[in-house]
């Protein structure tokens, strides 16, 4: 990459509704409320608010106006909230309806209405990787010394449970930080990863760069998942070969090639699966793996029983020695909600990615968080797979999803502007810019 075309991302933040929402993400779970049986939490509350006027600017949009990867995700939160309904019945199934619509489709539309260009897109991952390296200091005094640094004195402030005992990990605690879950914070710090090279280090490796991904690394590593390392290697992965790639022709066609390949030799070399061999291996124990391999068998027969609608939230059929945790996002949303959800939020998000990557543009800037965001969610697609998405991490799924439409175009406010007033003087043109 040249230096002359070197993408720099503006020293800003995002808009202050996304920096409050993004910041509520990492709230530990002890600040939320609960008003009779619904639990408000920081985050719920600021969707809650966002979501309608939200929705109208995204309908005045003219830029980058409402299209199908929209109506997709607007129909995946309308058709899970209509299978909690016909699951649980309408006392019961419409408050959580209600509140999945919210957390899902809010979040996206959210990103939609302020994430409308790249620079927009760089101050979100920006706002993320410094989170996230935040949260790696109280993460590693977490881990060595066996205190919850951050959940045990908001639990002291304002009530609840505090984080439950989870066994240790080669000889280190797994670090809560103010997450749920060691994985879902773990989840929360690989999603940085490609963003941090891509954007904030400008694609390049140098000695500022290596530092920020290490960073990213390192609180990957005290969440001690699987699901989070599993997400961070397919990262590093698909990076290496954008590097070790470049200049050569149809590298990416290559590289689906030989995935497929890799797909057909174990669909006939092995007894399971692909999905089953991935899912066995991508585990950080041998008894994870096992009960993965379970959850598959038993969750796939419940959507052979409820293809429509699912089950809601009602308990599935399993071994009396399972957990009721199905760790797996993709295949609980398809249980709890039946295939025609899974169907939209998968085509939303085949359509956002074929839309990005149709793009000609010769701009680093988009390039980059072209490749950063595909990689990113091809990350929570994997991890997705052995991990699920709940509460705040959920929420930070379908808002990434939302970035990406931001993507799918080119954002050249200075042309258009150029092309409406060519009589006007530079000076005044680029003050006609800022209005």
């Amino acid at each position: 990459m040249s230096t002359a075309t070197t993408y720099k991302p503006a020293a800003k933040w995002p808009a202050l509704p996304v920096v409050i929402l993004l910041l509520t993400f990492t709230l530990p779970p002890e600040t939320s409320l609960s008003v009779g049986s619904l639990r408000l939490s920081p985050y719920r509350v600021t969707l809650i608010a966002l979501i309608v006027p939200a929705i109208n600017m995204l309908l005045q949009d003219r830029h980058n106006p409402a299209g199908w990867p929209d109506g997709l995700m607007a129909m995946h939160g309308l058709w899970a909230g209509l299978s909690l309904i016909v699951t649980m019945g309408l006392s019961e199934g419409i408050e959580t309806a209600g509140i999945y619509f919210v957390e899902t489709f809010g979040a996206y539309v959210v990103a939609r209405a302020y994430i409308k260009t790249t620079d927009d897109y760089a101050a979100v991952l920006k706002l993320i990787f410094t989170v996230a390296a935040g949260l790696l200091i109280f993460a590693a005094a977490e881990s060595f010394s066996g205190t919850h640094i951050l959940r045990e004195p908001f639990k002291a402030i304002f009530g609840g449970s505090g984080p439950h005992y989870i066994e240790p990990r080669l000889g280190l605690t797994r670090a809560f930080a103010s997450f749920e879950h060691p994985i879902l914070f773990g989840v929360f710090s690989a999603s940085a990863f490609a963003g941090t090279y891509y954007i904030l280090g400008n694609a390049q490796l140098n000695l500022a760069s290596v530092k920020k991904l290490a960073a990213i690394g390192m609180a990957t590593f005290f969440s001690l998942s699987g699901g989070p390392f599993t997400a961070l290697a397919l990262q590093m992965g698909i990076i290496a070969w954008d590097r070790f790639t470049a200049g050569v022709a149809n590298r990416w066609t290559i590289l689906l090639a030989i995935m497929a390949a890799a797909w057909l030799v174990l669909t006939m070399a092995s007894n399971r699966s692909p999905i089953l061999v991935f899912i066995s291996y991508l585990t950080f124990s041998a008894n994870s793996a096992y009960n993965r391999v379970h959850i598959w068998n038993y969750g796939t027969a419940e959507v052979a029983r409820h293809p429509i609608f699912g089950i809601g939230l009602n308990d599935w059929i399993r071994a009396p020695w399972m957990s009721s945790s199905m760790d797996n996002f993709w295949l609980l949303t398809t249980v709890r909600y039946g295939l025609p959800a899974l169907l939209f939020l998968l085509l939303s998000l085949v359509i956002i990615g074929m839309r990005q990557t149709r793009q000609k543009s010769t701009s680093d800037a988009n390039k980059n968080a072209r490749k950063s965001w595909l990689v990113t969610l091809l990350s929570f697609t994997l991890a997705g797979l052995t991990v699920h998405f709940w509460n705040s991490l959920m929420v930070q799924f379908f808002f990434l999803i939302g970035c990406g439409v931001a993507l799918t175009q080119e954002h050249r406010p200075s042309q258009a502007k150029q092309q409406f007033t060519p009589q006007k003087s530079p000076q005044i043109q680029e003050r006609l810019l800022w209005i």
